[in-house]
């Protein structure tokens, strides 16, 4: 039986909830320039001892200001109906060697077999970056 791809979807966003799985939206770039500046400007004007405070003072503003760290769920539900295909169409393919009749065995099947999981682990994680054009 093939799983649609709506039942795909929340399989999909059972795993990325759980797995706590995360884009970062090009923001750790950001980030290390941020921190980067300050340390910079902190080490011109304290010296040696600038490098740790503007470290530190950096890190602390780049967190406070970065916002786009987005939970994976979050992007899948946002899917259009043709990227829901795409993914049903691909997670057919990765687990075409798998048994399962329906939704309730495969996420049974996925909690009694890490190998499972990790191939719908990847699978997100390919989805996401090629297709959703997110870094993980």
């Amino acid at each position: 039986m093939v799983l649609s791809a709506e039942e795909v979807h929340k399989i999909t966003s059972v795993v990325a909830q759980e797995e706590n799985l995360r884009v970062t939206a090009s923001e750790s770039l950001k980030g290390g320039l941020k921190v980067g500046l300050c340390v910079v400007a902190c080490g011109l004007l304290l010296g040696p001892p600038g490098f740790i405070v503007g470290g530190v003072a950096g890190g602390i503003y780049a967190t406070c200001t970065s916002k786009k760290f987005r939970p994976v769920h979050e992007l899948l539900a946002e899917m259009t109906p043709e990227q829901r295909r795409l993914l049903q169409k691909r997670f057919v393919e990765a687990t075409s060697n798998i048994s399962y009749g329906d939704v309730a065995t495969f996420l049974a099947l996925m909690a009694g077999d890490g190998g499972v999981k990790m191939i719908v682990i990847q699978l997100i994680k390919d989805f996401v970056t090629s297709e959703m054009k997110h870094r993980m």
